[in-house]
């Protein structure tokens, strides 16, 4: 029996077809089987790493003097409870087979996913490498007809468990170690380090800090007002060496643009340059998930996550579009081949976008139709199944997402737009100004919305487009004169905070913000492009950085579409106290090189594991000596200042010191009110004065003697208050009852009256 093992079910289906099989007849409990060959799946990663605890039980308990913990290689795994069921199936098919074929992914996830219940299942047998990019038929045949020896890639599957082995030590130590240095110093909260979650704080937290600290300065634009040809040509003037400038070669002397303004004045204006040039841009590619998401986030504020969702119920229960978890934005050339097909199937699902479909150009082959590009891709770009969705009633965000896969696919087969672009170069007074025109020739694609893709995490450079008569038509040698002169004063802006969609792009672009050359380029070379976490985790590390309150706040502020991200005062803190290869993308690109070499079989996990454990081992050895400086978040012990904690006693809640542990103990303990420990006795006042009020309204005020609540007899489920010496009958005052309290106005009442 030869067994493919396949990283998810729409795979094994897939796979399955490509032998020849039909997965709606020929399936079984947990596989597909025809002859003898047999297709099942896992559903992700089916194992997980021990825990700490797993290993040694005294883990369970956070305690500082048991770091650093050490890496366990071998590792031991552990199947996840959640799919159990479907991995027992595997491992049972495993032992009756005689061939077996790793069909993961062709990524180091896809091919250690598979190569690990290989391993646990203690495999001899022979394994075959099946690599499938596309999830049609023609290129499913087409890869079982070329599989290789699995052992060509061991060396990917080393990689990814030496990271995952790194990551798992990497935040066990360093979240444990940095979380009780906090509780030390009153923060009460769980202080989360990680590779990928504390460079992206940090990231956060840069951005923060420069926005903050971001001190007002100006720069100047000169600008010459140039009659020529009957009309009034705005020019700006172009700085040279000698100006006073800024790090943008902007002018920065006042004085200075005042005089420029005033030399140029009434002087003959000549033009030195003039060209006009077409340019044409390109519909854009089709969609990833990390652009879907920036997409989203920008044009309806969804979350990474809500995006996701979104996309996997597309994906998985409606089988509108293909598989969500991608980088990727080519396609193959079997995608161009039915493209006819999948623009058939959009308009049954959204009618809407019919006119869209007709006004395609089938002929026109985009770039992105590029098997080659995608060697080495685990999947295609995100692009419309061959499902048509008419009986599917999508909800509403359903329909958002899917009109913007479809769309970025359909706008492949639109003509480029086309601009004609004019620069031209005036000489006044020696000074150069410059004044550009744009002219719109054929919108193209644009007509399908000119943002299309977008997502760029910067601010878009001003434009210094200037538009008078038609600059075209000037030409070398024709003559004006600068009738005026202006000067714009700006103001230097501060960098924007992130928001959820520029966070995502700088995460995909994660190598630009390390300052080594030589670790930019380790990153950028690296699987994936130099990002910080992968399609997959992106989300997720997000939705964790959210919730952690403590560190991030997240709020809308005007003049942003979206919330802002930012650090909280305890967030800028951590982040000063760790190093700055954990705050910026540094340990990735270290771990990128040396994952390149793990793959290349020139480095050994083991050798891996040892570097990376002497790295954490310095830091909790320098945390120790050290400690962290961040502000406290509960409150401390007035008397040894170590945090407080609430208890609960036998006589209720109170606050005790923590330090009852230490050498010397200290065994304050204070009362709780309202929540908070009660330093300054407010809750016994108030208990006081609550008591004192009770037996004041409870208190006959002609005699002082004590009032008795009594049941009328008289009148059903009606009350009155009377004092106790109406029943020694040295007093005789009455009081009605108003909710349960006597309304304290003396009223005589017969004593035969009940």
């Amino acid at each position: 029996m030869r067994l493919f093992i396949a990283e998810k079910p729409s795979l094994a289906k897939a796979i399955f077809e490509g032998l020849g099989g039909n997965p709606d007849t020929e399936k079984k409990g947990g596989y597909f089987k025809r002859g003898d060959d047999v297709v099942t799946w896992c559903v992700g990663h089916m194992l997980e790493l021990y825990d700490p605890q797993d290993y040694d039980e005294k883990y369970s308990k956070w305690n500082f003097s048991d770091l650093a913990i050490k890496t366990v290689y071998p590792p031991s795994l552990k199947i996840k409870p959640q799919t159990a069921a479907q991995t027992n199936i595997i491992l049972s098919l495993i032992k009756d087979a005689s061939s077996i074929v790793n069909a993961g992914d062709p990524d180091e996830e896809g091919c250690l996913l598979v190569d690990e219940i290989l391993d646990y299942a203690r495999n001899t047998k022979q394994v075959e490498r099946l690599l499938i990019v596309d999830l049609n038929l023609a290129p499913v045949q087409k890869a079982l007809a070329n599989m290789q020896p699995n052992s060509k890639f061991r060396g990917m599957s080393n990689s990814a468990l030496a990271r995952s082995l790194a990551d798992q030590s990497f935040g066990y130590n360093l979240t444990r170690g940095f979380t009780l240095k906090g509780r030390e110093k009153g923060y009460d909260g769980v202080l989360n380090v990680g590779r990928v979650q504390s460079a992206t704080l940090g990231l956060i937290n840069s951005r923060t800090l420069a926005n903050q600290n971001h001190t007002i300065s100006y720069f100047y634009d000169v600008y010459s007002g140039i009659a020529l040809n009957g009309h009034t040509i705005k020019a700006k003037y172009q700085v040279v060496e000698s100006d006073q400038v800024d790090d943008k070669k902007r002018l920065i002397s006042e004085a200075q643009a005042r005089h420029i303004a005033e030399r140029i004045k009434d002087k003959k204006a000549m033009v030195t340059i003039a060209t006009t040039k077409p340019e044409s841009v390109a519909p854009p590619l089709p969609l990833d998930l990390g652009t879907l998401q920036i997409i989203c986030a920008k044009k309806y504020g969804y979350s990474a996550q809500d995006t996701s969702d979104i996309l996997q119920s597309l994906y998985e229960t409606h089988k509108l579009v293909s598989y969500p978890r991608t980088n990727c934005c080519y396609l193959s050339d079997e995608h161009y081949y039915q493209a006819s097909d999948i623009a058939a199937a959009v308009s049954l699902t959204m009618p809407e976008l019919s006119g869209i479909v007709a006004g395609m150009h089938k002929e026109q082959k985009h770039k992105a139709f590029n098997t080659k590009k995608m060697e080495g891709e685990a999947h295609h770009a995100i692009v419309p199944s061959l499902k048509n969705g008419a009986d599917i009633r999508l909800s509403q965000k359903e329909r958002h997402v899917y009109n913007l896969v479809a769309i970025h696919f359909l706008g492949l087969f639109y003509p480029d737009s086309v601009r004609n672009k004019t620069k031209v170069h005036f000489d006044i007074n020696g000074d150069t100004f410059t004044s550009t025109q744009s002219v719109l020739v054929n919108k193209g694609w644009e007509i399908l919305g000119k943002n299309l893709g977008k997502e760029d995490d910067e601010e878009e450079a001003e434009t210094t487009e200037i538009t008078g008569l038609d600059l075209f038509s000037l030409k070398f040698n024709d003559t004006g004169r600068c009738e005026s002169s202006e000067i714009d004063k700006k103001p230097t802006k501060p960098p924007k905070y992130f928001t959820a969609s520029t966070l995502i792009a700088a995460m995909k672009n994660a190598g630009k913000f390390i300052k080594d050359p030589v670790l930019r380029k380790a990153l950028e070379e690296k699987e994936g492009g130099g990002t910080l976490g992968t399609e997959a985790t992106r989300a997720g590390i997000l939705e964790k950085l959210a919730g952690n309150t403590g560190l991030i706040c997240i709020e809308k502020i005007k003049g942003y579409s979206e919330p802002v991200w930012k650090t909280t005062k305890q967030g800028q803190e951590l982040c000063e106290t760790l190093p700055d290869e954990i705050t910026q993308p540094d340990i990735s690109a270290r771990w990128a090189e040396q994952q390149a070499l793990i793959r290349s079989g020139k480095l050994t996990i083991n050798d891996f594991i040892h570097v990376t454990d002497d790295y954490i081992c310095g830091l909790i050895a320098d945390l120790d000596k050290h400690g962290i400086n961040i502000s406290a978040n509960i409150a401390l012990c007035p008397d040894c200042g170590k945090p407080l904690r609430k208890v609960n006693g036998a006589n209720g809640e109170f606050w005790a010191c923590t330090g009852f542990r230490s050498d010397p103990q200290c065994k304050k303990t204070l009362p709780d009110y309202k929540g908070q420990p009660d330093f300054d006795g407010k809750g016994k006042a108030a208990a006081e004065s609550k008591k004192a009020r009770e037996e004041k309204a409870t208190t006959c005020p002609k005699c002082k003697k004590k009032l008795k609540r009594i049941k009328s007899k008289k009148n059903e489920g009606e009350f009155y208050w009377a004092c106790e010496g109406v029943f020694d009958q040295s007093c005789k005052s009455f009081f009605p009852d108003v909710k349960g309290k006597p309304e304290l106005k003396p009223k005589t009442i017969s004593k035969n009256k009940d």
